[in-house]
Order: structure tokens, then C-alpha cells, then sequence
């Protein structure tokens, strides 16, 4: 599958968002600038600007250096280019192009940042060296009559070992253009046709959308062109809007098909058992990828292996390996535990369905976990969040050994509950899957889960938490302390797990809204803990599979307990909170985010940036966005997609969610359920308003991720869509950016894990 660990997998470029916008007809253009002199040019940072000869012509180039070691802080190199107020009001696309000249380095991450009177706009995307690169970036609502400059800031990441430092970076066709622009925002489909790109489960649901009337009839056609199924189109008037539903439900025949609705067309899909192993194979690719510490043909090399994790009593232990976090190559522990035990669930599904895949996966949920089992300082401190923030050469230098804050002072270790918790989970699962296979690597993974489930007791019972995390929601907590233990439970037989895990099940039960809330039918969700002060509620990194995946374990391993009755109770009350809520998103069926009162919102919890705005400000951007939900009576709110002011995308909170719902599913052997599981990776895989898939490389129409350190990576998926403003509506625009078109493994994880149930 991955050519023994060389060669990594591609993409159809064609396939792929970008190379439908660099083939979009410019109507008009405005030349900007040429790079041809050095007029209306002002450069500052590291390096210099000048004009260069390339290609029998002089051009623009800024030559810099890339060796940053021990430069704090990271230095930039910027290249701004005055535009002196220009009214740009008849175009609505930016266009550049770029080659950065370097040798051994496999990316260069750029900002792009236009500077209007009113606001600016910043495109980061990462290009390819040694060849021309044309950049663009829609501007969508963008205020484009006085437009003052664009800013030009290459980024120094660092110069990897097999790399010299000396780039040059050439710039030529600065235009601005008028194209036909992307949808970009809201629950519209108009003329486009809305289908899950990898496919469909023999014996599910199978829908496609549009609004566009194009007669009576729809079709399937074969990959020969034969038409091999015919049924009506079905009108729906939702809340969202007029739909019509292209239902092919009952047609089960394997193989590819496309549709046909009058000259609407689909790209090619499956209809199979496997439709999701293309994307699964794809998701491992991605994580492969994300390894730290691993030699990665056209990514990096064996990187970071001189930095450590210091504990506060100044032992140290090293820090590299397991899977660089997201597009910075931070890296977390609770990022890692999660993708650690979904890839081992995943690997129990497909060890009878797949052997190669089976393989693939335990490989990947090894080396995960093994970063886990070694990062401990074996009293609770583990580490937690470690900042690698630029390529390195692996020299370290005695002198600043304890000064670099990227190598020591900035990746200390703590102990905290959750922490231990689910770190204890992911090894006690790592238990059962490697007891026949590798028993050494799997009673080392049961004594640290046995270990960590104490520490983690003992933390949250003195109330101890992690500087860098804080408490967490409690229901959260305890639902982590209860997965952890009833996994031990099964593992050891030790009657003493289960007496502790169902004394704290109570505190799950007990953070559940019973009643009905405003003049709705909607109850059944979870508050942040027993005095119901506050709604359960994420922005960013979800969770909220974690008590509804504790009441399901405890239900299956504890079925004559006396208080099952409280817990399956709770688990059905959340079904009911599940699907009295799916109205608002009809018919993509997309979960709805959370259930709002301006009263019961934890300011905590979100993340704010620093001077980024009053604290009355951020009360009333939030109330503001709360109100833009369907209102329930007596102030309270259900948006369909979260709200938040930095931390915008949302596919892990979504995910997080659609866990619980597979979850409940499988374990009810509800189909419903199962299918609106099943609804929630179709939207992330192209069912959504934009009909794009948001996988790299899986599908089609698929956007150009942030990745900075490395070129794109296919089956990566994103922080996720997001929302402009206030708006409850989804906004997938053509700009790239962090944080919501940042690769994020946590998001990877729970789309395997939410498989692993489904499947």
C-alpha cells in the first residue's frame, strides 16, 4: 500500500480544487505590478531584495537564509508592494506568481496579506520550490475600493538537515482579475449536485442534493455510460430552503456509478462495502506523514530527535516521535491518546475485513501509542504539549541547551486527570489488540494503563489539574476516568474497577438535561457537570462523545449492575436530544452543533487571542452569534454550527458528536442512528452545500490545506468548515488559512473512530 514506507501516496491533481481555479477564465485583469523594477517595492526582515536575471529577464528576488537555530524571535522576511490605494472593485481574484529557488528544502509556507483601508485579507499557502508557483485567492466580500498594499512575508522555518540554508525567491505578474467566483458561503446548492465523493454502503441511505429543476427524472449510469437505475426527484421545502432529493437508496448492485440529472453530472463514485477504504487508506497515508522523528520520503527526515520534555523537578526524557500535531508540528498528548485508540479500534474492524489495511493500521496505532508508553516520567507527569516550531539541524549547542525554549523550557510536563485518563484507555486497548502478537510491547501497555489510571484517580480526587489545560468540563473528566476503567475492568476481571467507574457514572447521569427546555421538545444534552451552571459545549477540540462513550461501556460490560437502567435511560434521553434537534439542518442532516443560553455560556472555554478584544466584546460577538441559532423560547438557542472567535472549523466538534451517534447506534442497533453517523462523513466528503470534499486527495474539488512545513499531503483533513462572523451558515472560501484549513490529526482521528463503528 505505501511501497514498503518509500513512496507515499498522490493525488489526482485534476481532481482537486486548485487546478479548477488556476483554469478559471480571467474576464478582465489589472497589472499591478510586473516585479520589472524595484518601484513602489520596500523590503525589510533577513536578507535582501534586488533585481536578478532569470530567464533572460531581471525580475524581482529576495535572497535570505533559512538557518534560524537559536533565533528568537523567528525571523521573517517581508517584501511589501504599494498599491497606493487602488480601487479594485471590478475584480475579485489575486494573482501572483512565485518561484523559490532552494536545494533540499520540500516546501516554502508564504503569507499573503492584502491591506485595504477598511480590512485585510491573508492567504497562506505552500509552494513548491524550484518551479513557478501561481498563487490565487479569491476575495469573496472582501472591501476592495481603496486597496493600499499586498505583503509578501516568506516564512523561515528552519533548515533541515539535508537542506542549505541560502533561498532565493523570484516574483513576476502581480494582476488583479475578475473570474466567475467560487460559492463560498451558505446552505445553497443552486445548479451543483451534493453527493458523498468516496460513496455509498451497500444497504444505506443513498442521497444526493440539488436546487436546480432539471426535470422528473434521474439516473445512475454504469461505468460504461449504461443507465442502470431511473427514479423520480423528490421536492422538499426545509427550513434550509427548497431541495430536491435524488434518492437511489434501493439500488445495490457493487461497482461505480455516476449520476445524471438533466446536464448535471457526478464525478465517479462507489457503491460497495469498502466505499470507505479508499479514505481510510488515505487517512494513514496522512498520518504517516505527520510522523516526528520518522524519515519521510519528500516530506522531512528523521526530525526533532534532540528535543525532550522536561518534568518541574529537571529530569528530562526525549519528546520526538509519535505525530506532529497540525500544520505548526506542535504535538499533544490528548490528540495523540484519541487517534491511538481510534486507529486500535479501527484495526479490530478490519482484521477479518482486510488484512493489508489490518496491517497498516495496527503499524500506524503502534507507533502512536508507543509515544505515549514512552513519554512518561512514571509518576504522572507525562508529556503534554511539546512545540518542535521549526526544522533543525540536531545540533545542539551545551550553551544554550537549557535556553532554547523549543528544545527544553517550553515543552514542560505535567499531570493532570484527563490526561492520564485517556492515555490509559488507548494502552489498555493497546493491551487486548497486542497480547497475541507482540506480548512483550502489550503487558509493558497494560502495567503504564494500570499505572496511569491511578495517577489519574488520584490527580482528579485532589483536585489537580494541568496548568496548560485547566479542569476540562467534569462531565468530560469523569467520562474519561469511566472509559478508562471499564476497560481495565474487562482486561484485569478486578471487581475494584467497576466499583469505582459506577460510583462516578452517577455524575454523568447527573449533568443531563431531563427536561424539556423553553417551548421546545429538546432535552437529553449534557451540561459541563452536577450543578448545570454551565452547557457542555466546544469551539474547537471535541469531546463530547466522552460520557455518552462511558454510560455505553458501562452498559455493555455491566449489564446486571443495578443502575443500568439510569444509564441506558441517559444514553436513549441523548438520542432524543439527537434527533428532535436534526430539523434546523434538513436535508443534509448535518448535526447541529449545540443547544445555547446566553446565561449558561463558559467564557473559559473559548479561545479569545490576547488584546484581541474587551471582555464585553467577546460577550456580545457571542451573543450575537448565539441569537443567529433557531431560537427555542426562554433564551435558548440550537445553532447549527458552533460559535467562536478564533478557533473557527468545525469537523472535530462535529465528529465528536457523531461518535456518541455511532456509538448509541451500534450499541442499539439502531440503523437511523448508524445512517446519520454515516451523513456526517458524507458532508465532510463532499454532501455539503459547497459539493466539495474537504479530504485531500479523496474525491473531488477538494481545497489546497495549510500545511506550512510540508506540501500537501493526501487524506488530510482540516480543522474544518467554518463560519464568517456571526453567521450560522458554513463558509468554505478560497483562501487558505489557519486555523479552520490547518491538517489536524485530532480531526483524523475521530473520522477513523466514528468509522470503526459504522463499519
Amino acid at each position: 500500500m505505501f511501497n514498503n514506507r518509500i513512496g507515499y501516496l498522490k493525488e489526482d491533481y485534476k481532481k482537486g480544487a486548485e487546478h479548477r481555479w488556476l483554469n478559471k477564465v480571467a474576464k478582465s485583469e489589472m497589472v499591478l505590478n510586473d516585479f520589472r523594477s524595484l518601484d513602489n517595492l520596500v523590503f525589510s526582515g533577513l536578507g535582501n531584495m534586488k533585481l536578478s536575471k532569470f530567464n533572460n529577464e531581471k525580475i524581482v528576488c529576495i535572497t535570505t537564509n533559512t538557518d534560524i537555530e537559536h533565533i528568537k524571535p523567528r525571523p521573517t522576511t517581508n517584501l511589501r508592494v504599494y498599491l497606493n490605494g487602488v480601487d479594485l472593485s471590478s475584480y475579485n481574484r489575486i494573482s501572483i506568481n512565485v518561484y523559490p529557488k532552494s536545494v533540499g528544502h520540500h516546501n516554502f509556507y508564504f503569507h499573503f496579506t492584502l491591506g485595504s483601508n477598511a480590512e485585510s485579507r491573508l492567504h497562506a499557502p505552500s509552494l513548491i520550490p524550484n518551479q513557478w508557483n501561481q498563487v490565487v485567492f479569491e476575495l469573496d466580500n472582501y472591501n476592495k475600493t481603496h486597496v493600499n498594499f499586498l505583503s509578501i512575508t516568506p516564512f523561515l522555518m528552519g533548515c533541515p538537515m539535508d537542506a542549505l540554508p541560502e533561498v532565493d525567491f523570484y516574483f513576476k505578474d502581480l494582476v488583479a482579475q475578475e473570474v466567475d467566483e467560487d460559492y463560498v458561503l451558505g446552505w445553497d446548492l443552486n445548479s451543483r449536485l451534493s453527493y458523498c465523493h468516496a460513496g455509498y454502503l451497500m444497504g444505506k441511505r443513498k442521497v444526493a442534493l440539488t436546487q436546480t429543476y432539471n426535470g422528473e427524472m434521474f439516473s445512475v449510469l454504469d461505468c460504461n455510460n449504461k443507465e442502470v437505475y431511473v427514479n423520480r426527484v423528490t421536492k422538499v421545502d426545509k427550513d434550509l430552503g427548497s431541495f430536491l432529493i435524488l434518492d437511489f437508496s434501493e439500488f445495490n448492485n457493487e461497482g461505480n456509478y455516476r449520476l445524471i440529472y438533466g446536464d448535471l453530472i457526478t464525478d465517479d463514485f462507489s457503491i460497495s462495502d469498502d466505499s470507505y477504504t479508499s479514505s481510510t487508506i488515505k487517512s494513514l497515508n496522512f498520518l504517516r506523514q505527520l510522523r516526528c522523528g520518522y524519515d519521510i520520503s519528500g516530506v522531512h527526515n528523521e526530525c526533532h530527535l534532540g528535543h525532550f520534555s522536561m518534568h518541574p523537578d529537571g529530569r528530562v526524557l526525549p519528546s520526538h516521535g509519535g505525530w506532529h500535531d497540525a500544520g505548526d508540528v506542535s504535538q499533544y498528548e490528548i490528540c495523540t491518546a484519541e487517534m491511538a485508540h481510534a486507529l486500535l479500534d479501527l484495526a479490530l474492524v478490519y482484521e477479518k475485513k482486510d488484512e493489508r489495511v489490518y496491517l497498516e493500521i495496527l503499524d500506524e496505532a503502534k507507533w502512536g501509542l508507543n509515544w505515549l508508553l514512552r513519554t512518561r516520567f512514571k509518576d504522572g507527569y507525562r508529556a503534554l504539549a511539546v512545540h518542535y516550531s521549526i526544522w533543525r539541524s540536531q545540533i545542539i549547542d551545551p550553551n544554550e541547551l537549557f535556553k532554547d525554549e523549543s528544545i527544553f523550557t517550553n515543552n514542560i510536563s505535567e499531570v493532570g486527570p484527563f490526561e492520564n485518563f485517556i492515555a490509559s484507555s488507548a494502552e489498555a486497548v493497546g493491551y487486548s489488540v497486542f497480547k497475541e502478537i507482540d506480548p512483550v510491547f502489550a503487558q509493558w501497555s497494560k502495567r503504564c494503563a494500570i499505572a496511569d489510571f491511578n495517577f489519574g484517580l488520584e490527580a482528579y480526587v485532589n483536585n489537580v489539574f494541568t496548568k496548560r489545560w485547566g479542569p476540562g468540563p467534569d462531565v468530560q473528566v469523569v467520562g474519561s476516568l469511566v472509559i478508562a476503567g471499564a476497560i481495565l475492568y474487562e482486561i484485569t476481571g478486578e471487581d475494584k474497577y467497576l466499583k469505582t467507574i459506577t460510583e462516578y457514572a452517577k455524575k454523568i447521569v447527573l449533568s443531563q438535561e431531563t427536561n424539556y427546555i423553553g417551548t421546545s421538545r429538546i432535552r437529553g444534552f449534557f451540561y459541563e457537570d452536577v450543578e448545570k451552571k454551565h452547557i457542555l459545549t466546544y469551539e474547537h477540540r471535541g469531546h463530547e462523545q466522552t460520557p455518552i462513550q462511558a454510560l455505553v461501556k458501562l452498559c455493555e460490560i455491566a449489564k446486571d449492575h443495578e443502575d443500568y437502567d439510569l444509564w441506558i435511560n441517559s444514553i436513549k434521553l441523548y438520542k432524543e436530544y439527537i434527533t428532535n434537534s436534526l430539523f434546523v439542518t434538513e436535508p443534509y442532516n448535518l448535526l447541529p452543533a449545540q443547544v445555547y443560553k446566553f446565561d449558561m455560556l463558559n467564557y473559559e472555554r473559548f479561545t479569545v487571542p490576547r488584546n484581541y478584544l474587551s471582555k464585553d466584546e467577546v460577550r456580545a460577538s457571542f451573543n450575537n452569534q448565539i441569537e443567529n441559532g433557531y431560537p427555542l423560547g426562554n433564551d435558548y438557542y440550537l445553532r447549527r454550527l458552533p460559535i467562536a472567535i478564533q478557533r473557527r472549523g468545525f469537523h472535530a466538534t462535529l465528529l465528536s458528536k457523531a461518535k456518541a451517534v455511532s456509538l448509541i447506534g451500534k450499541f442499539l442497533n439502531d440503523e437511523n442512528l448508524i445512517q446519520l453517523a454515516i451523513d456526517q462523513l458524507e458532508w465532510i466528503l463532499g454532501k455539503n452545500p459547497f459539493s466539495s470534499s474537504t479530504m485531500y486527495g479523496e474525491g473531488n474539488n477538494y481545497h489546497p490545506l495549510y500545511v506550512a512545513f510540508s506540501q500537501q499531503m493526501v487524506g488530510a483533513l482540516p480543522v474544518g468548515i467554518k463560519t464568517l462572523e456571526n453567521d450560522d451558515k458554513p463558509y468554505w472560501p478560497v483562501i487558505n488559512n489557519a486555523v479552520f484549513k490547518e491538517i489536524w490529526g485530532h480531526t483524523t482521528g475521530k473520522y477513523l473512530w466514528v468509522l470503526a463503528d459504522i463499519l
